[in-house]
């Protein structure tokens, strides 16, 4: 039996902090694949979902804050009998999953994708909806391009 070849392509998201609330900050996102040349062969676009930006205590351990502009790598990470994706090598912080969920206290520091969000201008604060449907989406884009890796740029 052959040895089932990893693709040759690699994924890049780029990300755009746009809507800032008071415990939630919501991005639009691009997962770009590109093959071995350099070529783009796929996109996927949609929401991310983070805490509260606040770049003095972004680097904080534990704290609940967006994470800080740069660029990381995705890394597929083994958790409760299946496997998730994690922001790698955050300065200051760790364990940064991309899960679903519904608002900003629901992220933890984390990203929820999502296929829309909304504002409650009362609140001033945002929640998304089709987080599971964006994740799958997204997680399935990464095992299908994400052979070369996968990098995301974080930035406004």
């Amino acid at each position: 039996m052959k040895k089932e070849e990893q693709p040759k392509t690699h994924v890049a998201i780029k990300t755009d902090r746009q809507w800032f609330g008071n415990d939630s900050t919501v991005s639009t996102f691009i997962a770009t694949a590109y093959d071995e040349q350099g070529n783009a062969v796929d996109t996927l676009d949609g929401y991310f979902l983070e805490p509260k930006t606040d770049y003095k205590r972004a680097k904080i351990c534990g704290d609940d804050k967006a994470i800080m502009n740069g660029t990381y790598n995705i890394v597929p990470k083994q958790a409760w009998q299946r496997f998730e994706w994690y922001v790698d090598k955050v300065p200051g912080r760790s364990g940064i999953a991309i899960h679903c969920g519904n608002k900003g206290s629901d992220t933890s520091g984390c990203l929820i994708p999502a296929t829309s969000f909304k504002h409650d201008k009362a609140t001033n604060n945002y929640s998304v909806t089709g987080s599971s449907k964006k994740k799958n989406e997204l997680f399935d884009f990464f095992k299908k391009y994400g052979g070369k890796g996968i990098t995301i740029t974080i930035g406004i």
